[in-house]
């Protein structure tokens, strides 16, 4: 064969088979001929589009007349000899083969990347959950909750007397220091007894079991319910949600898999990283959720400090801080501790 022709593949464009030719450039033109000789298509240079050249890929030519063209490069004689024929090389193609624009591009990528991250993500997530309808956001929290109920949480085992007690004394001390920001508290057990609570998007606040009986007293119930409200106020949950779509997404671009593991671990760092910030938030609402109501800040202060004796007594209180899903107890103890100081 020729130093001016190749075999390839020729797709019409009209149905799916590929039919055998050669292709041959002639000159200023592309001539693509069947196996017979016969001239099936010809076309100047200047009208036809080429994919970029790659060592181990077949190279596309997308011809005028719809058809397409996969050419193997064979070594580079395609690309020398369009080159004979007046096809100059793209920027691109010549930046490619210089190193140090690799690494420059590759710099710039990172930094890109870590700035969407990083700033792009909580900004969009920010402005994506103040314009969600409230609708949209309570349909997500109650399929959240639904899902919680069918695999993790059972009904509260507290009677229902103190149950509505609490949810009056609650709804009393969040009408007066956060008039306006709509919850609805729900109680709930699970097997583990786990301490907790926490808040879902719409404004579903849920309590344990387990983190009433670990309080032991009412107004620090109280101070960690306000934290959670704080979650809602600044739509912490539904925000987390969205940062947490957003990094998958990004992964997604850069591995090319959604389901990936390279694109999972991305996902959770973001998680981690945006907690850290919204519990500091809510801690300080929590502070100005007792103040308002003219509740000590001692029992809640008082709840933390034996949350983290509890942790130093299960072994797992040394865990550093940037592994953590959100600031370590320790932190959020001085953190609290200055307000009860103040």
């Amino acid at each position: 064969m020729r130093a001016n022709e190749f075999r390839a593949w020729f797709f019409s464009g009209r149905d799916g088979e590929a039919a055998a030719v050669v292709m041959r450039v002639d000159g200023e033109r592309v001539v693509v001929e069947a196996t017979d000789g016969t001239v099936r298509e010809s076309e100047p240079l200047t009208t036809v589009m080429m994919s970029e050249p790659f060592d181990h890929a077949p190279r596309l030519i997308t011809l005028r007349s719809g058809g397409t063209l996969e050419v193997e490069e064979e070594g580079g004689r395609l690309a020398r000899a369009l080159a004979r024929a007046g096809v100059a090389v793209s920027p691109v193609v010549q930046l490619r083969r210089w190193w140090p624009a690799v690494l420059v591009a590759l710099a710039g990528l990172i930094a890109l990347v870590s700035l969407a991250y990083l700033k792009g993500l909580p900004l969009a997530a920010h402005w994506v959950a103040d314009r969600l309808p409230a609708g949209i956001e309570g349909r997500l929290g109650d399929q959240m909750l639904v899902a919680l109920d069918r695999h993790y949480l059972g009904p509260s085992q507290f009677d229902a007397e103190w149950r509505e007690r609490l949810a009056r004394r609650f709804a009393d001390a969040a009408t007066k220091a956060a008039p306006g920001v709509p919850y609805r508290l729900e109680f709930r057990a699970t097997s583990e007894e786990s301490i907790n609570a926490f808040a879902l998007p719409g404004g579903v606040v849920i309590v344990l079991d387990g983190l009433v009986r670990f309080a032991g007293d009412e107004a620090a119930v109280l101070g960690v319910l306000g934290h959670e409200l704080g979650h809602v106020a600044y739509r912490h949950s539904t925000r987390q949600v969205l940062q947490s779509v957003g990094v998958g997404m990004l992964a997604g671009m850069l591995w090319g898999d959604f389901s990936g593991t390279a694109a999972s671990v991305p996902l959770v760092l973001g998680v981690l990283k945006y907690s850290r910030g919204f519990e500091r938030e809510a801690d300080d609402f929590a502070i100005a959720f007792l103040r308002a109501n003219e509740i000590s800040i001692e029992p809640f202060y008082d709840v933390l400090v034996r949350l983290v004796e509890r942790e130093e007594r299960r072994g797992i209180a040394t865990l550093p801080d940037f592994i953590s899903t959100h600031p370590s107890l320790a932190e959020r103890i001085e953190h609290v501790f200055k307000a009860l100081d103040e």
